[in-house]
């Protein structure tokens, strides 16, 4: 059954960082979408809204969950389609809930794989980081012992699907979905990526959409891909700093002490409550401007008996503080329990989602007009609270000062390398940046306009080719005529880089806090020094430390780009097999960003001269790409090309889509007609908006006409359709731009090349280029 923007949605949670997560999968297709701490469903809702409920249901009976579960289901729309969010560690009341679903006679698919967190279902046991979930320690908090399987969660006989029926013929599991379906048994389902749970989702809808869809977030983002309607709207601008943020930190997760740590470090104030005491406390301080954390002091494990007075104490004492503040004051609630408690205290009764500061992260807002971002309390790094505050608070204004000439710049020594973690060298330049950072302002200094963009430059990989490029590049004549480049990474290894390609006369490298502190005049190379890199690391060797060291590289232009401090991003190559021996399990930067920044999809694209190529699927299997190219993919993927080309003044891009098949299938002679299922019906819906594409075309034709300029951007299915003839026409001066992101970011088309690194030989052209294109794309500073 195709679903449209009049669709009516009922979801269900048990806690409300899961309803707010559910809400904000599904908000792209509508502004309608609404979260209710009641599930009280008098009338039914209007066509084309989402309901999410919290049902407050994770710490009741199993009986009081079951009947939550039936009172929220009462009098719904005949058409109404049901999804119901479960823990994606199988936690709460999950048995008493799934069979009060079954009990409506509508089927159920429980498919509770979360592949964004790394959470995936084989053989119908799940799986937290390839771990079975009964054999690691994600339950850890829990009074119970975790289930060996998702059937023995639900203590009933279950209809299993496993992985290679789901990856059915031409990826369509109807078939064996079907017959699972007629057992009348909750069918559970295996998964590992998204193309899986999509298969699933529409498989369902198309057998009967009556069926209630149960699952993590992946499978309420799948229908979210589903329902469409456009990418969401951006999230809000932050607020003054002056207004109060109180953040709640309501988790036992170990990362959370670290989280605030990173906080309190920034400049927050902190309150550590012992356990809910018996009598009242002492009297609160009043709720100054700027950050407050609020957080249960943990002196030892865990105790998860207390865990729900604890959180009934945060409440409280939230409350207090609250009516302490001298105006109006916004959340950031971390763990549902926590969150429910506090809204409870304030007497908040909906919430309207407007989007994710980061996975899990949902920003909303109260109707009396406050902000509110929920986040589950096993979900971000330790810089995710830094992220949500960074969203939420704009930095406050710099006191203008009558400004001096500046001194003769003279190099700045090399950082110290004893003594320093790499969480402190992540850490000290970027949180120590003026104010004036976010707002994208700098010295106006000899050679700087004063209206470019400020770019972030990564290092990359420090054992590769990296450093070797970026010192030419930024001392290239052009450059400082179109941007202001400001280096992540390590200074000393630029130095040493100046050295062997004999420039250490022409260049000085100079460490700065932050991009406000940059000056940018010809022969200086601002660098963010974090110092991760011990003196003898070798060149053109394969190192965990340079892996780790190029992550954090990333992460710190990410939070500088989310901030607002620099307008665009511009990656030199990493080592993927360094960045997994560093412990960061990403295929590459481009999936490395996306969730650096909170975004769900976006696109490689390829930029020569001569060919420009955006990607359906990049680093995957080719079987798997296979599987997950469905015309909602390609159509998206299609809208993000020409969007791009179009902002880079290309006024009616001509587009060619390549087929899956040699010879785009040739009428159904190759292949199980994938063309026509999968990227036909999405070209039929570019056309209707106007979208000149044009295909599906075979992949060698598309890039021969491509090459005479025929087409302004090609489109490939997979990884290597795309980037054999891009490198084949046009590698030196190759650029690879993320489309989709909430940053440009340009990246050279090369890799680390560790078989001439530290030689001095390797051509900066790519870095220039990407640089250049960095400077077409972003946008103008503004303040």
């Amino acid at each position: 059954m195709p679903l449209g923007p009049g669709q009516r949605v009922l979801a269900v949670a048990d806690d409300l960082s899961g309803a707010a997560e559910t809400a904000a999968a599904l908000l792209s297709r509508t502004t309608r979408t609404r979260v209710l701490l009641d599930p009280r469903t008098d009338t039914p809702a209007p066509a084309g809204t989402t309901t999410v409920f919290d049902l407050d249901s994770r710490q009741l009976s199993a009986a009081d969950a079951a009947a939550r579960i039936t009172t929220a289901l009462t009098g719904l729309a005949p058409d109404t389609v049901v999804c119901k969010k479960v823990d994606s560690l199988l936690r709460g009341n999950l048995a008493a809930e799934i069979a009060a679903l079954a009990a409506t006679g509508r089927g159920v698919l429980l498919a509770p794989a979360l592949p964004a967190e790394r959470r995936t279902v084989r053989d119908g046991v799940l799986h937290t980081d390839g771990v079975p979930l009964h054999t690691g320690d994600a339950w850890r908090a829990e009074t119970a012992a975790p289930p060996r399987s998702v059937a023995e969660a639900l203590g009933v006989p279950v209809a299993l699907l496993g992985l290679q029926a789901v990856r059915g013929p031409g990826h369509h599991p109807r078939t064996a979905l079907r017959e699972a379906l007629a057992t009348g048994l909750p069918v559970v389902a295996d998964a590992e990526t998204d193309a899986d749970l999509d298969a699933l989702l529409a498989a369902t809808l198309d057998i009967d959409p009556r069926v209630v869809l149960a699952g993590s977030a992946g499978l309420a983002l799948a229908l979210g891909r589903t329902l469409g309607g456009g990418p969401p709207a951006p999230l809000p601008p932050p607020g003054p700093a002056a207004r109060p943020l109180l953040v709640v930190v309501g988790t036992a997760e170990p990362v959370a002490a670290e989280q605030v740590r990173r906080l309190v470090a920034d400049g927050a104030a902190l309150y550590a409550l012992d356990h809910a005491p018996s009598h009242p406390g002492p009297a609160l301080p009043p709720l100054r401007p700027g950050v407050t954390v609020l957080t249960p002091r943990q002196d030892g494990p865990p105790d998860p008996a207390a865990a729900r007075s604890i959180a009934r104490h945060l409440a409280r004492t939230a409350a207090a503080l609250l009516d302490t503040a001298p105006g109006p004051a916004d959340l950031v609630l971390t763990g549902g329990e926590t969150a429910r408690r506090v809204l409870d205290a304030l007497g908040v009764r909906e919430l309207r989602p407007r989007g994710q500061v980061h996975h899990g992260a949902v920003l909303a807002e109260t109707p009396d007009g406050r902000t509110v971002v929920t986040r589950p309390g096993s979900y971000g790094g330790p810089d995710s609270l830094r992220l949500i505050v960074r969203a939420l608070r704009a930095p406050a204004a710099r006191t203008p000062t009558t400004p001096t000439p500046p001194p003769t710049p003279t190099p700045a020594p090399p950082a110290p390398k004893s003594g320093r973690t790499s969480q402190d060298h992540a850490k000290g330049p970027f949180m120590n940046a003026t104010p004036a950072a976010a707002a994208g302002t700098a010295p106006t200094t000899a050679g700087n306009t004063g209206a470019l963009p400020v770019i972030a430059v990564t290092m990359g990989d420090g054992a590769g080719i990296g450093p070797e490029v970026i010192v030419p590049a930024l001392l290239d004549a052009g450059t400082l005529s179109r941007i202001r480049p400001v280096v992540v990474g390590d200074a000393e290894r630029l130095r040493r880089a100046a050295e062997l390609l004999g420039l250490t006369d022409q260049v000085e490298i100079v460490t700065v806090e932050g991009p406000a502190d940059a000056e940018f005049t010809p022969g200086r190379i601002n660098v963010i020094d974090l110092g991760l890199l011990p003196a003898d690391l070798p060149w053109g060797k394969l190192s965990a430390v340079a892996g780790d060291a190029a992550y954090q590289y990333v992460r710190v232009a990410s939070e500088l780009a989310l901030s607002g401090a620099v307008q665009g991003i511009c990656t030199a190559p990493l080592n993927k097999e360094a960045l997994h021996a560093g412990g960061h399990l990403y295929p590459g930067h481009t999936e490395l960003l996306a969730h650096l920044t909170g975004v769900e999809e976006v696109s490689m694209m390829l930029s020569t001269d001569t060919v420009k190529v955006i990607h359906v699927t990049t680093h995957i299997g080719l079987i798997d790409a296979v599987a997950r190219i469905e015309p909602g993919l390609v159509e998206r993927t299609v809208r993000r090309g020409h969007d791009a080309l179009v902002r880079a003044g290309v006024e009616h891009p001509v587009i060619g889509v390549c087929g899956i098949n040699p010879h785009a299938g040739e009428n159904g002679l190759f292949g199980y007609g994938e063309e026509e299922e999968k990227i036909v019906p999405a070209l039929e819906v570019l056309r209707a908006d106007g979208i000149d594409a044009r295909g599906p075309l075979p992949a060698d034709t598309a890039f021969f006409l491509a090459g005479r300029g025929d087409y302004d951007l090609i489109v490939a299915m997979y990884h290597d359709q795309g980037h054999g003839p891009v490198k084949i026409l046009g590698l030196e001066a190759g650029v690879n731009l993320t489309v989709g992101l909430p940053v440009i970011r340009t990246s050279v088309d090369h890799g680390t090349a560790f078989d001439i690194a530290g030689t001095g030989t390797a051509d900066p052209g790519s870095m220039i280029e990407a640089l250049r294109q960095a400077a077409a794309l972003a946008p103008s500073p503004t303040g």
